[in-house]
């Protein structure tokens, strides 16, 4: 009978640490588990500030194109008052189109000076859309 007893404690034990070992294992799951999803968190923020910056970037240049382009064009033709300028993804090398809406003003009181607006939007329909407005004067 002390055999028979024997043999069931020493199985009891055995289960007994099977369980725990079962416990810990789980429990190292789960701090894995938080560890990934943070870590998958952080990359994805990463991502879109990346992406936020490229955007901002690619605005500031469209905005300075634009105003060389309507310094340009007034040089050109006395009568250029402004556009709307659509820019293909392909001419900017990217997967995204842009706008730049170009304003032109006579300022002073001889209409010597000339004010240049330009107000950018890209990407044009993006889920990070950047607008950027600058005012220079000749």
């Amino acid at each position: 009978m002390r055999s028979s007893a024997n043999s069931q404690l020493s199985l009891g034990r055995t289960t007994s640490r099977r369980g725990a070992v079962l416990v810990i294992v789980m429990i190292c799951l789960l701090l894995i588990s938080l560890l990934m999803s943070s870590l998958l968190k952080s990359a994805l923020l990463q991502r879109r500030q990346t992406i936020r910056e490229q955007n901002r970037l690619q605005a500031e240049w469209i905005l300075e194109s634009a105003l060389e382009r309507a310094a340009q064009q007034r040089l050109e033709n006395n009568e250029y008052k402004g556009e709307v300028w659509e820019i293909s993804p392909m001419d900017l090398g990217t997967r995204y189109a842009g706008s730049a809406e170009i304003t032109l003003k006579t300022e002073g009181k001889d209409d010597r000076q000339i004010s240049i607006q330009a107000r950018v939007i890209y990407p044009e329909n993006g889920a990070f859309s950047v607008t950027r407005t600058k005012n220079i004067v000749l």
